[in-house]
């Protein structure tokens, strides 16, 4: 996901723009599916799947960084007495600190009373952030925030008029330290509405979300700061802006103007209306997106008995409600007895009004889509660009919709024969299903059994069972605790790279909810490089679902220069402290750096005394899918707030990610720490072979529905303004006609429950790019000549090595987002083929896509 920048807020996104920092998962399970699978079956279901001192000055309010707040940070922490079943069994990890993380997360915890890692010291603000000890107190940051910030920007203002030229030099670096300032308290307000039980926390902090990000969208009007970096950019300076200062610079250019700050009085008025309207509807759009599917009108199933009769039993048919007492059965779209049906009902009418039901089109929904999608082409038509699409991929990976589409086409292309095969196993399953004979016995199974949409998900689990001899497979979920997980996590990344976690005791009011629980991030060689809050246990209120949130980049302060900004002497005595830090000396790095903060949030369950919270497939694939993101988090710590981390094109954000999924997906890795919970018995390696075979099937079906939602994400956003009709139903159902392997259901719009046409508006395919990627980068780096088939062995048979993980550390996670993505791809990939990519051109989008495919 691109990054959060002044001038991003009004064009690339309706709302202010933090999706680059909520790394939410594309299509990933949902609570009520997790909930279905929990009470169905154990089985793997298939994946379903945002200068000048060499010392800061120590300005009011100013904090140390974590590190110093609790117990050395290479002591394990104490377990305080509490002992747990497999802990003294057999060791997962034979390091101490392998078992201080089991502990960590795998020990119980109180739902309301004090965490048993709580620092039995002072109580202690928000991440230790003495401002955010109360609610109340985010009124006065955020008042604190607005006239600093208000200083900056007459800073940088005022800059062309120095008749010295060093304000000039400055700029980029002030812009910076602006961005950093306001995302400062955006991005943490952000988790704290998401995540914080509390109420007035909740109310507080999203009002101050807002008044900030009104703030930042002035600023992306103020032609001021906009001609001062173009000066800065143009000027020439004594001592050259350096490769990463210009990239940080065309950045916030990029995103100036597609603020529309280029543009005309009138033009700018349209372009602030059109903006205006996008902020109303896209809320709306996405408020009832994620809801699912609307509650009213309950789905009518007649004679429920019979039509629900066979794998349903009758208790489940018993305690659904009734449109009176003979009536028929009651079912509210979305829900978990829905998905039952959709799964388990043998009757396929039951199916398909459960399936209708849920996907009924909405007359209001569908309109608040279409005039969202309207908005945009409007936008886009005021910047003189062909469409939405246009604005969002010109500093993408992809650069053009041109480009993105022979992309997906070309993945079409390939995969369409494997998926409509996909189809035929299940149509065949289907044909023996109503005749009772093998579907080998008739070449017409095609057209005596057609596959309807609303037979997918009951024919696919057929399959899936059929798959295994002896019926479901046992659940891998013993064999892998949260704590087992963590550990496991600790020693991958220790290989690859150096880097380690510390399990970390938290003081009183550092933690939204008892249950959270604190990683310090060590690197061997520089020591403490960034801190992981780890929210993954269930609780009532809590949003389901995965995310990463970077609460605070990194980035170097020692040279903020701070006086520049001509602040009074106690200027901030009535507002309190700000967040800001005293920063970190690093080894090998110049200057201090402010360590970036994460928050991993999850909903893996709870823990009690003697059941840690056990992961299923899923879960421990989002588990590797988010502590990727953590991880180049950590480790891409630039000068630059602007480019640090995960602010990087949406089309190559994903990478680091996807990345992990093929290190869950390698059993030898898994070998290297799974361990049962009780016994300690090692994980069986036949065992996770069978369930990752179970959960590759249907995979050519499941990457079909990711391109066939990747072309309707760019037909929607490639909308001409006054030049195409619209009817964004008649386009989906269209799109399932030219390239579908089922046939569209009418009376359906399904395409108002895709949610990610708000945030990943004609950057959905960014997925499937990064997967692409990423399935060459493990196969250059951790697939080489080492012996494979080694189970148990510490370096999974070669695959954790260290030479691949410095080269995907140095040449790819290190610079975050100062570098051109495809100069670093081609790096680590190398030779003929590196040197093709790196020049990221229509040739170079060519041989990602033949990647997919191998």
């Amino acid at each position: 996901m691109s990054s959060t920048r002044l001038a991003s807020y009004a064009a690339t996104t309706p709302t202010p723009r933090l999706s680059h920092r909520t790394l939410s998962e594309l299509p990933r399970l949902s609570a009520l599916n997790r909930e279905f699978r929990r009470r169905a079956s154990p089985v793997l279901s298939s994946r379903s799947r945002g200068l000048q001192t060499s010392r800061a000055p120590k300005r009011p309010g100013a904090q140390a960084d974590l590190a110093a707040s609790s117990h050395d940070a290479d002591q394990p922490p104490i377990a305080f007495g509490v002992t747990f079943a497999h802990a003294t069994s057999q060791p997962i990890l034979s390091d101490p600190n392998a078992a201080a993380l089991r502990a960590h997360f795998d020990l119980p915890y109180s739902i309301s009373g004090p965490s048993v890692y709580a620092d039995p010291g002072p109580r202690r603000g928000l991440f230790l952030h003495e401002p955010l000890m109360s609610p109340c107190s985010l009124k006065r940051l955020t008042n604190r925030t607005l006239v600093h910030a208000t200083a900056i920007v007459d800073r940088i203002v005022s800059a062309p008029f120095d008749p010295t030229g060093k304000e000039l030099r400055l700029v980029i670096k002030n812009l910076d330290r602006l961005s950093d300032l306001l995302c400062g308290v955006i991005d943490m307000c952000e988790l704290v509405r998401n995540a914080h039980p509390d109420q007035s926390w909740k109310r507080e902090s999203d009002q101050a979300y807002t008044v900030l990000c009104g703030f930042m969208n002035e600023l992306n009007a103020k032609q001021e700061l906009w001609e001062s970096l173009v000066k800065a950019t143009t000027h020439p300076h004594p001592v050259p802006l350096s490769s990463l200062e210009l990239k940080v610079a065309h950045t916030f250019l990029a995103d100036f103007e597609r603020s529309g700050i280029h543009l005309p009085p009138v033009a700018r008025a349209n372009f602030v209306k059109h903006s205006d309207n996008l902020i109303s509807l896209g809320r709306s759009f996405l408020s009832s997106a994620h809801s699912g599917p609307s509650p009213t009108p309950a789905i009518e199933i007649p004679r429920p008995e019979s039509l629900l009769g066979g794998n349903l039993d009758a208790e489940f048919v018993h305690q659904l409600p009734r449109n009176g007492r003979q009536g028929p059965a009651l079912v509210v779209p979305g829900s978990w007895e829905a998905s039952m049906i959709s799964h388990y009902a043998r009757d396929g009418e039951a199916r398909r009004l459960v399936y209708m039901g849920s996907m009924r089109e909405d007359k209001d929904r569908v309109r608040v889509l279409e005039e969202m999608l309207t908005e945009r082409a409007k936008l886009a038509d005021v910047l003189g660009k062909e469409s939405w699409a246009h604005i969002v991929l010109d500093d993408k990976m992809a650069k053009t919709p041109h480009n993105v589409m022979g992309f997906l086409e070309s993945l079409w292309k390939h995969n369409h024969l494997a998926a409509q095969a996909d189809v035929a196993r299940l149509q065949g399953l289907k044909w023996t299903a109503l005749t009772g004979n093998p579907s080998e016995s008739s070449t017409r199974v095609r057209h005596l059994a057609p596959l309807y949409a609303w037979d997918k998900e009951y024919y696919s689990r057929k399959y899936t069972s059929s798959l295994s001899p002896s019926g479901e497979l046992p659940s891998i979920a013993p064999y892998f605790s949260t704590g087992t997980v963590l550990a496991g996590l600790s020693n991958i990344f220790s290989k690859l790279h150096g880097i380690s976690f510390r399990p970390s005791s938290v003081a009183q009011g550092e933690v939204w909810h008892s249950s959270v629980r604190r990683l310090n991030v060590l690197d061997e060689k520089e020591g403490v490089i960034g801190y992981i809050y780890c929210d993954f246990f269930s609780r009532p209120g809590k949003p389901t679902g995965a995310a990463h949130y970077t609460v605070r980049c990194s980035r170097r302060i020692d040279d903020d220069d701070v006086d520049g900004d001509r602040m009074s002497p106690g200027w901030d005595k009535s507002y309190g402290g700000g967040l800001e830090t005293r920063g970190e000396v690093l080894q090998g790095k110049e200057g201090r750096f402010q360590l970036p903060i994460v928050v991993l949030t999850t909903d893996f369950g709870r823990v009690a005394e003697g059941s840690p919270a056990l992961l299923d497939w899923n879960e421990l694939e989002t588990l590797f899918h988010e502590m990727g993101h953590a991880i180049h988090s950590m480790i891409g710590r630039t000068e630059y707030h602007n480019v640090s981390g995960t602010r990087c094109p949406t089309d190559f954000v994903e990478l680091p990610s996807i990345l992990m999924e093929h290190f869950v997906s390698s059993p030898e890795v898994l070998s290297t720490f799974g361990r049962h919970y009780i016994t300690g018995e090692a994980l069986p390696i036949d065992l996770i072979e069978s369930h990752l075979r179970l959960n590759q099937s249907l995979s050519a079906l499941e990457v079909h529905g990711q391109i066939s939602m990747a072309l309707l994400d760019q037909r929607y956003h490639s909308l001409h303004h006054g030049k195409d009709s619209f009817d964004s139903t008649a386009i989906w159902h269209q799109l399932q006609t030219d390239v579908g392997v089922i046939d569209p259901v009418p009376g359906t719009a399904w395409q108002t429950q895709f949610g990610h046409l708000y945030g990943y508006g004609a950057m959905y395919y960014s997925y499937l790019f990064d997967r692409a990627i990423a399935g060459k980068v493990w196969s250059t780096l951790f697939t080489g000549p080492s012996p494979r088939g080694i189970f148990g062995d510490a370096d999974a048979g070669g695959i954790l090595n260290r030479d691949g993980g410095e080269v995907l550390k140095d040449r790819v996670l290190k610079w975050g987002g100062g570098k051109d993505p495809w100069e670093m791809v081609g790096d680590v990939i190398g030779g003929h083929e590196g040197e093709v990519v790196s020049r990221g051109d229509k040739r170079a989008l060519e041989v990602v896509g033949s990647w997919m495919l191998k």
